[in-house]
């Protein structure tokens, strides 16, 4: 009985232990001490490691994980970095999952012998080869190799080019585990909750900074990377339509008309094109002392880089008005201008703008969907993101009046959208 009373505490204190320092137990100090010596050579004496968080799609596989890991060092010294591990398998792991769930088994088991009746060769048909499966796990593990091995790459020169992603120190090819410079410990917009208005100006116009000197000096990598599902005039007259009619259920009419003058929001689709990230959001972003840096450098493709600035100066979680957004567009732009040559073009505010109204057009579509299903009313905040706020949709709708009314090009689409948007302010 002692016995099975000391296996219980030992158990409960494991279970604790692993609620307090959640990670990767590879993530150990004799493992760190390879990369991370004090002046004299020593590795840390003390590591302390604290997961972060990552937004991804609801349901989605968690191949990547990053932590935050404190070392401290016999001499008294300590230092901050990030680890990020792939685990190559996970997505592999899910889809098994989801086949051996009960449902999916009956359905596999009906078709099985379904296929088993209509042959006049069972023996064949049962006849699998073993290994198969080890086979599958061991070509996607290889790509997944490759492919992070790519991304590391891309880092290496990112990181020197400029600050919005962290330096590289080291990546283990085998365990799939990179190891860079400390990105933070708190995401950018849990951070932007805590602070006062001089101090977030000052962060969000050095990060718009960042993201200008991140697309003008990434030129030769963009034959590197894949296209993206590419911004297009045909793209955004779907996701237009999508929100008004499915969104704001306009008449069919009312949508075409729309639609019709919507020239202006089409021709963005005529900038010039490069590297951008996979999500511009806040929630991409994490705080390290006076600047926000770049959590996953992962997922860059050839898209419009200026939408980038789109996603995060207009996203709900900060908050800000439409004159704010203009003058954060205006310092993403007095940025570019200075770090290109002079007879380079180059988005104007008109552009921006016109991707703003865009971008929060396809977004009030998507909250006043929102609003009327049954989730809503148990949802703690909208689309349910973190930190926006509950009257997201009559901010944003606010905030497209504003822009739109603000630009004289802009006048037909205004004539249209303005009685779709007024009774939304209400």
């Amino acid at each position: 009985m002692k016995l099975l009373y000391l296996i219980l505490v030992v158990t409960i204190c494991l279970l604790a232990w692993r609620i307090n320092n959640p990670g990767d137990l590879r993530l150990n100090r004799r493992y760190l001490a390879r990369y991370l010596k004090d002046a004299q050579g020593n590795g840390p004496v003390k590591v302390s490691t604290r997961k972060l968080v990552v937004d991804r799609p609801s349901g989605a596989p968690e191949e990547r994980s990053f932590y935050n890991i404190e070392a401290e060092f016999v001499d008294t010294s300590r230092r901050s970095i990030m680890a990020q591990v792939v685990y190559p398998l996970e997505e592999l792991h899910r889809e098994r999952e989801k086949k051996n769930l009960p449902g999916a088994q009956e359905t596999d088991m009906m078709q099985g012998l379904t296929n088993m009746q209509g042959s006049s060769d069972v023996g064949a048909r049962l006849k699998e080869d073993p290994f198969k499966d080890l086979a599958v796990e061991e070509k996607v593990t290889a790509a997944k190799v490759a492919m992070v091995k790519a991304e590391v790459d891309q880092l290496r020169l990112l990181s020197t080019r400029c600050e919005l992603f962290p330096r590289l120190i080291a990546h283990d090819e085998q365990r799939l585990i990179t190891i860079t410079d400390s990105v933070g410990k708190q995401r950018l917009d849990d951070v932007w909750q805590e602070l006062d208005a001089v101090a977030k100006q000052s962060l969000l116009e050095q990060l718009v900074q960042d993201l200008a000197v991140f697309h003008s000096r990434s030129e030769d990598l963009i034959a590197l990377v894949p296209s993206g599902p590419g911004y297009s005039e045909k793209s955004v007259r779907e996701a237009l339509r999508t929100s008004l009619d499915t969104g704001l259920e306009l008449e069919p009419i009312r949508t075409e008309d729309v639609l019709a003058a919507a020239g202006p929001l089409y021709a963005t689709a005529q900038l010039e094109q490069g590297l951008r990230l996979v999500n511009g959001s806040p929630r991409g972003f994490y705080v390290n002392g006076k600047r926000a840096k770049r959590l996953d450098w992962a997922g860059l493709r050839r898209d419009l880089p200026a939408f980038d600035v789109i996603e995060l100066v207009c996203d709900p979680a900060l908050g800000l008005s439409a004159e704010q957004e203009e003058h954060y567009f205006r310092v993403y732009l007095d940025k570019l201008q200075q770090l290109t040559e002079p007879d380079t073009t180059i988005p104007t505010v008109h552009d921006l703008r016109c991707l703003a109204i865009y971008y929060q057009i396809v977004l009030v579509g998507h909250l006043a969907h929102f609003k009327r299903i049954a989730k809503a009313a148990s949802s703690k905040s909208p689309l349910d993101v973190k930190h926006w706020p509950t009257n997201s949709l009559q901010q944003v709708a606010d905030k497209l009046l504003v822009h739109l009314q603000a630009d004289g090009e802009l006048k037909e689409l205004s004539d249209q959208l303005v009685p779709v948007l007024q009774p939304l302010i209400k």
